[in-house]
């Protein structure tokens, strides 16, 4: 296990490097500059700012200077808003994003695994086509529709939970439930795949052969090999959720840092876009090492 971790560790070097110089590459190849706002200031001033954030210099050497800054545990600091720095913003507004990230995941596989376990195991009746018609109408309707279709319904008209804000348990269940609702459809449809394809494996005729009795087979024998592809987007999931969530804070208020990542792309301000898409490339690529380690307690055949 310990070599294995450590191996797959190490698999992350070059794909983070990667990262990181795909995204140089993109976010100043975005027209205009963070000085191009038209704000009156002489060509001198402009010249100076361009070399304290050796923007004068060419793009390789920015991109070195860059990333001797980062590979120090330092993400710069916010062109367009000087003193801001990266840092700040990830430690100060993480933590909310990643709450909302946490909730809508809890209803992602809360509502989705046990939904596709029904489905599979009422395979073509009743349960199946309720399960999957709502399975596939939640997952085709955008989850920014969903949150004005929860603003207008729960906020407004039933008057149940706050339209905004963040702080409180009730200020979380309508935006959880906006970003995680699609995404449980879309887990629901993919346990139910996997379950009905493990049921057919001749372990489970053994199983049944033996006189395990329908509960018995499904929980104890189908369930945890029916987990690898949940598990496996999983991964993917949790990062969609958290970055994904871009909209959601938008509608509801919700001071994460999604608002920072947007007004930074739209401001061509460097600095601040680089820092937080590392930061989230970053937590995609720990995400897939968890579910690689994961994949071994499933399944002990796994390999590096």
């Amino acid at each position: 296990m310990g070599r294995y971790f450590t191996r797959r560790l190490l698999t992350l070097i070059p794909a983070w490097f990667g990262v990181t110089l795909l995204a140089f590459a993109f976010v100043h190849s975005i027209p205009g500059g963070p000085f191009d706002t038209g704000a009156v200031r002489p060509p001198a001033t402009t010249a100076l700012l361009e070399a304290h954030y050796h923007l004068d210099k060419p793009l390789p050497l920015q991109y070195l200077l860059y990333m001797r800054s980062v590979l120090t545990g330092d993400l710069g600091e916010s062109i367009v808003q000087p003193g801001l720095r990266v840092s700040t913003i990830v430690t100060q507004r993480f933590p909310t994003s990643a709450e909302l990230g946490a909730a809508a995941l809890l209803v992602a596989l809360g509502i989705g695994i046990p939904l596709g376990l029904v489905a599979a195991v009422h395979r073509n009746r009743v349960a199946d086509r309720i399960v999957m018609v709502g399975a596939t109408i939640g997952y085709a309707i955008p989850n920014f529709v969903l949150s004005i279709l929860f603003i207008l319904m729960f906020g407004l008209y039933f008057d149940l939970f706050p339209l905004g804000g963040w702080g409180r348990p009730s200020r979380v269940v309508l935006p959880a439930l906006a970003l995680g609702l699609p995404w449980a459809s879309f887990i629901a449809r993919l346990t139910r795949a996997s379950v009905i394809e493990t049921l057919q494996q001749n372990y489970i005729r053994t199983a049944r052969a033996k006189g395990a009795g329908p509960t018995r087979v499904v929980v104890h024998h189908a369930f945890r090999n029916a987990l690898m592809p949940v598990t496996t987007v999983t991964a993917l999931l949790i990062a969609e959720l958290i970055t994904g969530s871009l909209v959601i804070e938008s509608l509801f208020s919700i001071p994460g840092m999604g608002q920072y990542l947007t007004a930074s792309v739209l401001g061509s301000d460097y600095t601040m876009t680089l820092g937080l898409i590392i930061f989230y490339a970053s937590l995609l690529l720990i995400a897939n090492v968890v579910v690689d380690v994961v994949y071994l307690w499933l399944d002990p055949r796994v390999r590096y």
